[in-house]
């Protein structure tokens, strides 16, 4: 699929959706770099949903957790070989969370369903060094999720 025909497919995934984020927003915001946020905003509810069961330990939930960041670092790196830097990546996932914050759960779920079939092929699309590359930065991404769990637990 050519770039520009994935960016309409994200820009229609999007109003489809209903993710509250714009699909033509009234700025020159690609309209990638908003489905990307959206799915990577939504990958990481999904992946912070598993941490508690992760962390007592749980191998199936931990493993889950590292595949779905796997997908959103997926969606950062092709924002990012397109062109999107913080601060503006940073502002743009903000807005995607806060946009999803008033969303159904059957909303939510409908999204996380297309933005993990569609990382999954991001990442599948990557070279070996790249996916390698995804998993180890997924990887420590997990542990320090699961770390900072940890130290606020109550003792």
């Amino acid at each position: 699929m050519s770039a520009q025909a994935r960016i309409l497919s994200a820009a229609l995934l999007v109003g489809v959706l209903g993710t509250g984020v714009p699909a033509c927003a009234a700025d020159d915001t690609p309209a990638f770099y908003r489905h990307a946020s959206s799915c990577v905003a939504v990958l990481k509810r999904d992946a912070l949903a598993l941490a508690p069961r992760a962390a007592t330990p749980d191998a199936e939930a931990r493993a889950r957790m590292v595949v779905l960041t796997e997908w959103g670092f997926a969606f950062i790196g092709a924002a990012y070989e397109q062109g999107l830097r913080n601060p503006r990546a940073d502002e743009l996932l903000k807005e995607a969370e806060q946009a999803q914050s008033a969303l159904d759960a059957d909303a939510l779920h409908q999204l996380s369903a297309a933005c993990q079939v569609e990382g999954a092929k991001l990442l599948d699309e990557r070279g070996g060094l790249m996916r390698a590359l995804a998993r180890n930065r997924a990887n420590a991404r997990v542990d320090k999720l699961l770390a900072d769990q940890a130290a606020r637990a109550p003792k």
